[in-house]
């Protein structure tokens, strides 16, 4: 295929290729990334002193509907200006049926605030997955290489 003028080709990528590979690959490395943030920066944030370091109350459901789980993690790529623009949210619900993330992210919002081993500064402290998956994103510069790569696998050489 042919383009007389650089915006042609820039439409022809945006219409048939760029859509699909924010959807599909650079939703899944976000996800990815987000899920190796919540590890570090949740998970292992707070470990009780349980022998299977698990809370007392609750139990972690972490890949089965919790924080960790991707069908918690919605995708949505719209336009924004000249570009297009992905953006992944953790909508994953809590026993109350409220969304958890933003009080994990920014640690507010927690109804106890206090534990039986002392330990509570450890889950209402700030504990922030998203901010973390952004930062290790920007720093490895996954976002061009994941963009790079899908269109190389489309047959699109772009170096």
């Amino acid at each position: 295929m042919e383009f007389d003028s650089l915006a042609k080709l820039l439409k022809h990528v945006e219409k048939n290729h760029v859509r699909d590979i924010m959807n599909n690959e650079m939703a899944e490395m976000v996800k990815d990334e987000e899920q190796k943030a919540i590890d570090k920066t949740v998970y292992d944030a707070y470990k009780p002193g349980t022998e299977d370091g698990e809370p007392w109350v609750y139990k972690r459901r972490r890949d089965n509907g919790g924080l960790r789980s991707r069908d918690n993690m919605k995708v949505d790529v719209k336009r924004v200006g000249d570009g297009i623009e992905l953006s992944v949210e953790n909508v994953t619900k809590g026993a109350n049926g409220y969304e958890i993330s933003e009080g994990i992210e920014y640690g507010n919002g927690y109804e106890y605030t206090s534990n039986r081993d002392g330990t509570a500064d450890q889950y209402t402290s700030p504990r922030p997955f998203t901010e973390e998956t952004s930062k290790q994103i920007l720093s490895r510069d996954l976002h061009t290489k994941t963009m790079k790569q899908a269109l190389k696998s489309r047959g699109l050489d772009i170096e």
